[in-house]
């Protein structure tokens, strides 16, 4: 039986990692910045630099700049993950939504806003049906194997469990410190224990339509991804057998 959560939205906070996005990352963030402030509530805004070699660092600075709402959070590595884990930290509102600097949509931000209180998150998923996936068919692929993974290992319901989305605060504070991936497979640890919890969560059709190809490469994140994926169901299986030796 799911548990019920408050569903008085009053403020959120959006949290972007941010590596390496000079070409796109004031276009992007003028966007993103103008959506938010049309939710007419109050928000803020992270920037989560992590390890950056190009001019990123200076325009994020430019930006934030007389922006008493927006901030920067600077990581040495690059790690998506990290940066990901470093800015849920950070975020102070009740809702917390990721956005990357190339994946955003004022319609998502709308609908988490307006999140029935039965649910403690809100996904958009690339893979229900009524969803627009406009990306290669080996990243189409990819995801598809990397979903049947999770439903294998962690007998998860949900459909797909990266791109944007929304997870109330106080959800993140009782999982965060608990979840040991980094890397590729942050946010989905943290939903997958989110679930394991007790709590329900959303999902919505996504549309994906990038403004430009993605800046990693799938074929050198996909042992890594495995690793991490195993990794994780080892452990699970202890915390598992702790919980029953209680």
């Amino acid at each position: 039986m799911f548990m019920k959560m408050n569903n008085m939205i009053n403020n959120f906070s959006v949290v972007i990692p941010v590596f390496n996005e000079e070409e796109i990352f004031l276009d992007s963030a003028n966007k993103i910045y103008k959506l938010c402030e049309e939710m007419n509530m109050p928000f803020e805004i992270i920037f989560s630099e992590n390890g950056s070699s190009d001019n990123t660092v200076n325009l994020i600075d430019a930006f934030i700049n007389k922006k008493d709402n927006c901030f920067i959070i600077q990581n040495e590595v690059a790690n998506y993950g990290l940066a990901l884990k470093h800015g849920f930290k950070k975020a102070k509102n009740d809702l917390i939504i990721s956005f990357d600097i190339d994946y955003f949509s004022k319609k998502f931000l709308e609908q988490a806003l307006q999140l029935n209180e039965r649910f403690a998150a809100l996904v958009a998923s690339k893979r229900l049906n009524e969803s627009e996936d406009e990306r290669t068919i080996v990243r189409k692929l990819a995801t598809a194997t990397f979903v049947l993974l999770l439903k294998i290992l962690f007998q998860t319901s949900l459909s797909d469990t990266h791109g944007m989305k929304a997870i109330r605060k106080e959800n993140i504070q009782k999982e965060i410190n608990n979840v040991i991936s980094s890397q590729d497979i942050f946010d989905t640890e943290l939903l997958i224990r989110i679930e394991k919890s007790g709590f329900a969560i959303q999902e919505i059709p996504a549309k994906v339509n990038e403004i430009r190809p993605s800046v990693s490469v799938i074929f050198k994140r996909i042992p890594r991804t495995l690793k991490s994926l195993f990794k994780l169901r080892y452990q699970l299986f202890r915390e598992s057998l702790n919980t029953n030796n209680l």
